[in-house]
């Protein structure tokens, strides 16, 4: 927009031209004395270019209002929640059957696209399998960059045949990392059997991981051929054409045991949309992600605009022949209104956000209250409402900031119910000695407060009976062996106990200010079960993954010279994304290489 600029001196250059064509038409209309008297060319000379002079810097105003100024920012909390998934896709040559148009790869790939436009902020992961099984893209938040991983994926780029479904599900379960408190979900999208291992013990890994598995069958009932790399069918060794057939009872009984659901696809519909919305974001719990603090620049376009507002009603004021005209006067007028506006803005910025509040719309709500603390920062009503829009949006940390701020005011009403407020927020937070402090505080202030002395007696009853519950757990522990130096909170069954009584144990009393936080409500904070992680593989599998890599070394070494001239051509091969995160296998027969 900063482009328009460049219309100024052009409409300059106009505004010049059409002053002397005017003049010329002027002295050949009438002799100079006739000129004289109808009108004088002095003044009429002098209000077109005062007009001039309003005209374009008012363009020149609106082109910078329009290129979106700002200035000054104001710090915004954000966080991203969801949920970590992995897809886990089989890439076997069966998956290249056209039941399925154009073919069940393509099919799969297309659907999951689908989905990456649907995620709402999670994490997502990619493991492509067929005989082996590889993490081809990490978890991420950039999908753009799952698709080059995605887009690649054919039978030809994994070097062993088959279908691996319990390799699968161990390596998506080795992608998530099991110190995050996020919920995990695998999507296991296979048109086959599993040719290796047993799919039920990976399913029980996942179960014993907290990770839901969620099955997707592809393929007919009666199944069909495998299409073969020359061309035609594949043959087994009777020379009969190879059949291959879904094994939806183990891909059903894997869904179930994780808590997971089985999805049968035919027609390549593969309700990718149903299982994220209905039962991964339906269902499972929503976490945390990442969370900080973030910059927000304030637009400034509106001080530009008004100015070329301003120029604009001037000089639709000013005429261009009226002889009587108070210009100067007029002007100041016009000059001294912005001020008076901007002097209004913050009054609505507070009306807005008393506006957006009532109607519970507290984010909109904070940002007008923090744009009017923008204008008075120091103004005890603004500080409250915002620390009342932060309780309201959870982030109790913010809203005892901002209620120990407006504890400076010399208002004994504003500063009553920001200590009562305090205390709600303390006792969210689970610090009843706080919360007790705050009421107390504020009880000294109004002693009438019949709520803020019911929420004091009812948070030191919860004291006594967190003391009472614990001193009774001691005894217990002390009673049965075996169970001594457990605490309270390592039993789930007890978490859950407690839970439910301090569902109904929230204060009762209730606001008494209609433009600020409910008094008297509280919650308490989310659970938050451990997940423990995964055990490495065991000491077998180590020394066959080394003596599988110390054979391929020693089997490269006479091409050596192959490689070198092989890297110096490295610039014409086509990027294959993953391609170099998978090992180099020997060729081994697989006796079911779809």
């Amino acid at each position: 927009m900063l482009f328009l600029i460049w219309t100024v001196p052009l409409l300059l250059l106009v505004f010049i031209l059409g002053i002397k064509k005017r003049t010329k038409i002027l002295t050949g209309f009438a002799s100079a004395r006739g000129l004289a008297a109808i009108a004088p060319r002095q003044m009429y000379t002098r209000r077109r270019w005062i007009k001039t002079a309003l005209i374009l810097p008012a363009l020149f105003f609106m082109a910078v209002a329009l290129s979106g100024p700002q200035y000054g920012y104001r710090w915004q909390e954000i966080e991203r929640k969801g949920i970590d998934i992995i897809i886990a896709l089989d890439c076997s040559r069966s998956m290249l059957a056209t039941d399925i148009k154009p073919s069940r790869l393509d099919r799969a790939k297309r659907e999951v696209f689908d989905l990456l436009g649907m995620l709402k902020g999670d994490r997502v992961g990619l493991v492509a399998f067929a005989g082996t099984a590889f993490l081809q893209c990490p978890l991420t938040i950039d999908y753009e960059a799952f698709y080059l991983f995605l887009n690649v994926l054919s039978p030809e780029f994994l070097p062993v045949g088959g279908t691996d479904i319990p390799g699968a599900v161990i390596t998506a379960l080795s992608g998530f990392n099991h110190k995050d408190n996020s919920a995990k979900a695998v999507i296991l999208i296979t048109d086959g059997e599993s040719t290796t291992g047993d799919p039920m013990s990976a399913a029980e890994k996942a179960k014993a991981a907290g990770v839901k598995l969620f099955t997707i069958g592809v393929g007919k009932d009666d199944g069909v051929p495998v299409p073969n790399e020359q061309g035609g069918f594949k043959k087994d060794a009777s020379g009969k054409i190879v059949i291959t057939r879904l094994d939806e009872g183990s891909l059903k009984k894997m869904a179930l045991l994780t808590g997971g659901t089985y999805v049968r696809s035919v027609a390549g519909d593969m309700d990718l949309d149903a299982v994220y919305n209905s039962e991964i974001r339906g269902k499972m719990d929503v976490s945390t992600l990442s969370s900080g603090r973030k910059q927000v620049w304030e637009d400034r376009y509106q001080w530009f605009l008004i100015l070329a507002l301003v120029m604009l009603i001037a000089d639709l004021l000013l005429p261009s022949t009226t002889k009587a005209v108070r210009v100067p006067i007029l002007l100041l007028a016009l000059v001294c209104s912005p001020s008076l506006a901007l002097a209004s803005d913050v009054y609505q910025s507070i009306q807005k956000g008393l506006e957006a509040y009532q109607s519970q719309d507290y984010e909109a709500a904070l940002k007008y209250f923090i744009d009017a603390q923008l204008e008075d920062p120091d103004r005890s009503e603004i500080l409250y409402n915002i620390g009342n829009a932060y309780y309201k949006l959870g982030d109790f940390n913010a809203a005892l900031e901002n209620y120990s701020h407006v504890l400076n005011s010399e208002n004994k009403s504003i500063k009553h119910k920001a200590l009562y407020n305090r205390g709600n927020a303390n006792y969210r937070m689970n610090k009843l000695e706080d919360a007790i402090s705050d009421y107390e505080a504020a009880l000294k202030i109004d002693p009438g407060d019949q709520e803020a002395r019911q929420n004091l007696d009812f948070v030191k009853k919860k004291i006594k009976m967190q003391e009472k519950q614990q001193h009774q757990q001691s005894s217990n522990n002390k009673n049965k062996p075996g169970e001594q130096g457990k605490t309270f909170q390592d039993r789930p069954e007890n978490r859950d106990q407690t839970k439910e009584k301090s569902d109904d144990s929230s204060p009762g009393a209730k606001d008494n200010d209609e433009s600020s936080t409910e008094y008297g409500q509280s919650m308490d904070a989310p659970e938050q079960d451990d997940i423990r992680p995964q055990k490495g593989s065991s000491e077998k599998e180590k020394k066959d993954k080394d003596s599988k890599a110390a054979a391929s070394l020693a089997e490269s070494a006479p091409n050596r010279d192959k490689t070198k001239q092989a890297e110096r051509m490295l610039n014409r091969l086509r990027d294959m994304p993953g391609k170099a995160m998978i090992p180099v296998y020997r060729e081994q027969r697989v006796e079911k290489d779809w």
